[in-house]
């Protein structure tokens, strides 16, 4: 299965040793993301309240992230550039524009637990316990 990944997903997995973990590795999943997801997950980490978070020291969060990091094809933002303008339209948040635009793109679903972006219906959007439900 393809995926594009958002970065909530990833904070999620960054959070807690649970089921989203879990499915980052899962061998049947391949993951997609435009390439600012790296810089925004990054800058998010920085934020002293997200940072108290996260159960690890500095060298095990920057290792996770480096093996998680490894399963994504970052995706560069020329690739999908076309389909930005339409995901503006689709989404509530600027922000998610990229993810809509690559999944358009791409052809394939969004892994998010943003509940806004499945007030669009351009893109399937899986939330981590509907791939945990269709995974098993």
């Amino acid at each position: 299965m393809r995926l594009v990944i958002d970065a909530n997903i990833l904070l999620a997995a960054l959070l807690k040793n649970a089921a989203t973990r879990e499915l980052l590795f899962e061998e049947t999943i391949e993951l997609f993301a435009p390439e600012q997801l790296s810089t925004e997950v990054n800058r998010l980490l920085k934020n002293p309240k997200i940072r108290r978070r996260i159960p690890l020291n500095n060298k095990k969060l920057s290792e996770l992230s480096a093996v998680i990091f490894a399963r994504i094809i970052f995706v560069p933002e020329q690739t999908f550039l076309f389909f930005i303008k339409r995901s503006l339209s689709l989404v509530t948040h600027i922000e998610d524009a990229p993810y809509i635009g690559l999944c358009l793109a791409l052809k394939i679903p969004l892994w998010s637990n943003d509940t806004d972006l499945k007030l669009q219906s351009k893109v399937k959007v899986y939330t981590t316990q509907e791939l945990i439900n269709l995974l098993s």
